[in-house]
C-alpha cells in the first residue's frame, strides 16, 4: 500500500526481490515473444511475455527479471516510453534491445536508457539467430537453473 501511495506522489518505487532467471520479453509481435521465451526456457529461463507499457508496469510491481529483452517498437509505444518504466521501478539488471530499425537509432536508444541510469547491452538488430540469444545469456553469466536444456 505504502509503494502505491509512493508511486502516486511521483516517488520511485521500490523494487521487488529479483528473481534468478526470470526475463521479461517485451514486444508486441506475438511469434517474436514465443520463439524468444522457448529459446530462453532451454536456457533455464522462466519468462513473461509483455506487450505494452502498462503489461510491463503491472508485472515489475510482481517480480524483478534478471533480464529484459526489449523491442524498440510496440505498437503506438515503444522502447522510449519504457525505459522510464524502467527506472522508475529500480530496475538494475540488463536491458537488451531488439530491433529491425538502423543502427543509429538503436545507439540513440541505448544512450537514452543510460541517461536514466539502466543498464544498456548493445543492440541486438532483428532478425536474428536465436544462438545470438544462448551467447548473450552466456557472456552475462546468468546461470542455467537445474535441469535447463541447452
Amino acid at each position: 500500500m505504502f509503494e502505491q501511495s509512493q508511486a502516486a506522489a511521483g516517488g520511485s518505487i521500490a523494487p521487488p526481490m529479483p528473481v534468478q532467471n526470470y526475463c521479461f520479453v517485451v514486444d508486441d509481435d506475438a511469434g517474436i515473444c514465443r520463439a524468444m521465451s522457448f529459446t530462453l526456457r532451454r536456457l533455464g529461463f522462466e519468462t513473461s511475455e509483455l506487450a505494452t507499457p502498462v503489461a510491463l508496469d503491472a508485472a515489475l510491481l510482481e517480480r524483478s527479471p534478471s533480464l529484459i529483452f526489449l523491442d524498440l517498437g510496440l505498437g503506438q509505444a515503444g522502447a522510449l516510453d519504457i525505459l522510464p518504466i524502467l527506472a522508475r521501478h529500480g530496475y538494475a539488471g540488463p536491458v537488451q534491445l531488439m530491433s529491425g530499425r538502423s543502427k543509429s537509432v538503436l545507439d540513440e536508444t541505448v544512450k537514452v536508457g543510460e541517461a536514466h541510469g539502466l543498464m544498456m547491452l548493445p543492440a541486438l538488430a532483428k532478425p536474428f539467430r536465436m544462438g545470438a540469444v544462448k551467447d548473450l545469456v552466456a557472456g552475462l553469466g546468468l546461470a542455467p537453473l537445474a535441469g535447463a536444456t541447452h
